[in-house]
């Protein structure tokens, strides 16, 4: 993996209490092989379970490590946003609570980095997709390119950027197309964005809140007024 002079970790949580020790151990471990300075910034977006109990004891013991928390559920856009506000140095990485996206697989991300302002990971399989999520993934993606000519292969994955670009737009989405609004506005403020090949690794424990009917119906909600300004 390619070394950087300092990095933020960004990984929200959402009912993760059986993942998110190992992920957060995970990325301690393999940040440290990355660089001296980086932190790890964990958003508990209004957790239910331990998740936000089992990453406070370990913030407490660790330096690198801060937890913020949502007191109510507010969808992984959110949890982004107020991750990425929190994140003070120059590259944020994302990577997911569920430990299906690991900091040492995103080596790729970070050798583009300082080429382009976002670099986007790509899967090259999902195996533990069932058949309704993979419609929902691909046609979200689908949508993507009709609504906004996204032709990118993966835009709700792990990404890498630089801090500079939300200093420059806003980006109010509070379900996952926060990614894509990101992208798109980046682009359309002529920064650039680039992708890389990345990992997936099945989910070992818990259950998704992503892949479900009501959490497509507000993406495409927001997709639509943001593709006509009605947002």
């Amino acid at each position: 993996m390619s070394s950087l002079k300092c990095l933020s970790i960004l990984i929200p949580a959402y009912n993760e209490e059986e993942n998110i020790k190992r992920v957060i151990r995970q990325a301690l471990e393999d940040a440290k092989r990355l660089t001296n300075d980086f932190e790890i910034v964990i958003v508990d977006d209004g957790s239910s379970d331990n998740t936000g109990k089992i990453a406070d004891l370990i913030a407490r013991k660790d330096k690198y490590v801060r937890i913020i928390h949502h007191k109510t559920n507010q969808g992984l856009g959110q949890a982004l946003q107020t991750g990425v506000k929190e994140c003070k140095n120059d590259f944020i990485i994302y990577i997911e609570g569920d430990g299906q996206s690991l900091l040492k697989d995103q080596g790729k991300l970070f050798e583009k980095i300082n080429e382009s302002e976002i670099v986007l990971g790509y899967r090259h399989s999902r195996k533990d997709y069932t058949l309704f999520r993979k419609i929902l993934s691909y046609g979200y993606l689908l949508l993507l390119r009709i609504l906004f000519n996204l032709t990118f292969r993966d835009v709700n994955w792990s990404a890498a950027f630089q801090r500079k670009i939300f200093d420059s737009i806003e980006v109010k989405s509070s379900t996952p197309f926060f990614l894509a609004e990101t992208v798109i506005k980046s682009l359309r403020y002529g920064f650039r964005v680039c992708e890389a090949p990345t990992l997936y690794h099945p989910r070992i424990a818990g259950h998704t809140s992503l892949g479900n009917v009501r959490t497509a119906y507000h993406m495409f909600i927001e997709m639509i007024k943001f593709r006509f300004g009605l947002d």
